[in-house]
């Protein structure tokens, strides 16, 4: 698993964890406790004086942890903010408090990727060699130690929090809209297409759209940060070129229809018959036989491998 996350990160954490699961947390610092911690886990913080004193870190949500058999240490000079267990890892920017939980605009990513685990592992392992060990003693005076009230940022929430990013490939054929449609959308999609370019920096002829039908299972299931492999055919049906995958940068729902914006990738499409032989060569495959419109990850592989050749 691969996995974009923003929105609560460890509330979201808890669902993907299992409870008797091993965990590691290295979260810099630690106000509210959203994230499931238990008997025998390990959280590394900020524990120093500083950081309890202006309520960077609360010694009441390491009492609360500590309580339940968590085995507390404290590093100064952490800042990275990690879940590890035997089979994920999730890395981001979240810390453990209210704000990150419910206002901050929070991303992180999950994966099962062994390799990245295993270097996750160590990086732990020396962290922790490095940190101080609290017992009830340290605690009980940290709970003593006078606090100053900071000030707090607006509290004002992103709607980028509530979206939830797509990690799927999608095959489709699309075809050129006629001008006359083209001019009837023209004033809706032209200034988004400016808008995404300035985004993304480039001039508006980089930016492509694909308009699609909103009630159709595509249309509902596609994401933005989801990618597309396209057919696309000319006006008369003659011919197709296949589009390498492109990134969905935005989506919207207009008069009965998504518009899907992406970057333009025409220079490297490829004739469809082109691809359509190489594909059967490089994959020792009798035809591509991909019909349905999300792409397993052995479908992406194969698609890939005739771009590598060509």
């Amino acid at each position: 698993m691969e996995k974009f996350i923003t929105g609560d990160i460890w509330k979201q954490a808890n669902k993907i964890v299992k409870e008797n699961e091993n965990k590691i947390a290295c979260i810099a610092y630690v106000t509210f406790a959203n994230l499931s911690l238990s008997n025998g886990d390990t959280l590394i913080c900020d524990v120093s004086d500083y950081a309890i004193k202006y309520k960077q870190t609360s010694a009441q949500t390491l009492q609360n942890y500590y309580k339940k058999g968590v085995k507390i240490y404290s590093n100064s000079q952490l800042h990275a903010k990690l879940l590890l267990t035997n089979s994920v890892l999730i890395l981001g920017s979240a810390n453990l408090s209210k704000s990150s939980a419910n206002y901050l605009t929070e991303a992180a990513i999950i994966t099962q990727n062994d390799s990245v685990i295993s270097q996750a592992r160590s990086f732990c392992y020396n962290l922790q060699n490095e940190a101080l060990p609290l017992n009830k003693r340290d605690i009980e005076r940290l709970l003593k130690l006078p606090t100053i009230e900071t000030p707090q940022k607006p509290k004002k929430v992103s709607g980028i929090r509530r979206k939830r990013f797509g990690s799927n490939y999608w095959f489709i054929s699309v075809f050129p809209l006629s001008d006359k449609l083209y001019n009837k959308i023209s004033g809706y999609v032209e200034p988004k297409i400016e808008e995404v370019s300035k985004q993304e920096n480039i001039e508006t002829h980089g930016i492509s759209f694909i308009r699609w039908r909103a009630n159709t299972p595509f249309a509902h299931n596609i994401k933005e940060g989801d990618q597309i492999i396209m057919r696309f055919h000319n006006k008369n049906k003659t011919q197709s070129h296949i589009y390498p995958p492109v990134t969905i940068l935005k989506k919207e729902t207009r008069g009965g229809f998504i518009y899907l914006y992406h970057r333009d990738n025409t220079e490297n499409r490829i004739a469809w018959s082109s691809f359509a032989t190489t594909f059967k060569k490089t994959n020792n495959k009798k035809s591509i036989g991909v019909r349905r419109r999300m792409l397993s990850s052995e479908d992406v592989q194969s698609f890939k491998k005739v771009w590598d050749v060509i």
